[in-house]
C-alpha cells in the first residue's frame, strides 16, 4: 500500500532494565516529506512524532537515515533486530493479518481521503466535480475512489506530478490522502481541501514491532496516549493536517473543541464515522440524549453485547467530556 512506502520511519529504542528506554534512534527516509526529511527546519510529522515519543519517555533519540521505498526491506530490520519499532503502518485487518510476526501500536492519526481544489472555484464535495477532470496518483485508493464514483480522472505516477498538474492547472481539483493534501496545501496558496466521506478508505496509522517486544508496545502506545491530546495535533498542525480534517466552512473550534475533535478522529471515528453520524456497528453520536455524566459511564464500561468496549484507563475522563461537546458542536453545523 502506498501509505507504507510514503510514511515509513523506524525507531531503535535501547533499554537499560524493563520498562526502562534510555535511547531512541530514529530511522527515516531522508527525501520523503511531509512524512520525513533530513532537514532540521522540516523534518517531517513522523521525525517529529519519533521524537515527542522519546521526549516523553525520557530518551535521547538519535536518527539514522535510510531510503524507505520498499516495505519488504523495512520490515526486513525490524525482524532481525536492527530496529525495534516501524512506524507510518495502515492498521487495516488485511495489512496486520499478512503480518503475523509484528504487533501494532494504537494509532495516532487517520489517513482520508480529501479533494483538493482552487479557493477561488472551491468543490464542496466529488459531485461538484461532475464534468471535470480530477487529479490521481495511479494505483492508490483516491484511483479507485474517484474510478469507482464515475468521475474523469487524470492519472499520474508519481505524487510530485499530481501536485504540478493541480498547481498549473491542468487538471480542475484532486483527490489524495489527507497526509499529502495538507502538505500541498501550506505550500501552495489558493487551494483548499475538503475531506470525502468514505469510512471504507479511511485508514488509522500506527507503528509495528516485533512479537517479542510486548513491553515496548505498551510503553509506546502509553506515550501516544499521553501526546494524543496536545503534542500529536501540534506536530499534524504544522504540516497542514487541521486543514483537511473537516469542511472548509467549519467554524473555528475552542481549544477544549480541537482536543475533543482530535481524540474523536483518532479513537472513535473508525466506528461512529468521521462525522459521527454512525455506521452499522456503531451508534449515532449526534443523537444522544444523556448527560455528560451518562457519556462518561458508557465511554468508559462500554456496552455489552455491542462493538462498544470499555475506554476506561484509556481515555482521561476530561477528554471523553470532550468528545461530547465537539460532536455537539458538529450537530450544530
Amino acid at each position: 500500500m502506498k501509505v507504507v512506502a510514503l510514511a515509513v520511519a523506524v525507531l531503535l529504542i535501547a533499554t537499560a532494565s524493563p520498562g526502562e528506554v534510555r535511547r531512541i534512534r530514529l530511522c527515516a527516509d531522508p527525501s520523503n516529506l511531509p512524512f520525513s526529511a533530513q532537514d532540521v527546519r522540516e523534518p517531517g510529522f513522523e521525525v517529529e512524532i519519533g521524537r515527542a515519543i522519546a521526549d516523553s519517555l525520557g530518551a535521547d533519540l538519535d536518527v539514522h537515515w535510510y531510503p524507505t521505498a520498499r516495505e519488504i526491506v523495512a520490515f526486513r530490520q525490524l525482524a532481525e533486530g536492527q530496529c525495534d519499532l516501524l512506524m507510518g503502518l495502515p492498521l487495516n485487518a488485511a495489512f496486520i493479518e499478512d503480518k503475523p510476526r509484528f504487533l501494532f501500536s494504537e494509532p495516532y492519526y487517520v489517513m482520508r481521503q480529501v479533494l483538493v481544489s482552487p479557493s477561488l472555484a472551491p468543490a464542496r464535495s466529488l459531485d461538484d466535480c461532475r464534468g471535470k477532470v480530477i487529479g490521481v496518483q495511479a494505483m492508490t485508493l483516491s484511483d479507485q475512489l474517484v474510478h469507482e464514483r464515475g468521475h474523469t480522472r487524470k492519472i499520474y505516477r508519481k505524487t510530485e506530478e499530481t501536485f504540478e498538474a493541480l498547481a498549473r492547472g491542468d487538471v480542475d481539483a484532486a483527490v489524495m490522502e489527507s497526509a499529502l493534501a495538507g502538505w500541498f496545501i501550506t505550500k501552495h496558496a489558493g487551494f483548499q481541501g475538503v475531506v470525502i466521506s468514505d469510512l471504507a478508505r479511511d485508514v488509522r496509522i500506527g507503528a509495528a514491532l516485533r512479537k517479542t517486544d510486548p513491553e515496548l508496545k505498551v510503553a509506546v502506545d502509553r506515550s501516544l496516549e499521553r501526546l494524543r491530546a496536545t503534542k500529536l495535533p501540534e506536530i499534524l498542525g504544522r504540516y497542514g493536517m487541521t486543514l483537511v480534517q473537516a469542511p472548509v466552512d467549519a467554524p473555528a473550534l475552542s481549544p477544549e473543541l480541537r482536543v475533543g475533535k482530535s481524540t474523536y478522529l483518532t479513537q472513535c471515528s473508525q466506528c461512529h464515522g468521521p462525522d459521527a453520524k454512525g455506521t452499522p456497528v456503531a451508534a449515532n453520536l449526534r443523537t444522544f440524549k444523556g448527560s455528560e455524566a451518562d457519556f462518561v459511564r458508557v465511554v468508559q464500561t462500554g456496552r455489552p453485547g455491542t462493538a462498544m468496549t470499555p475506554w476506561k484507563g484509556l481515555i482521561s475522563e476530561d477528554d471523553i467530556r470532550s468528545i461530547l461537546r465537539y460532536v455537539k458542536q458538529l450537530s450544530t453545523e
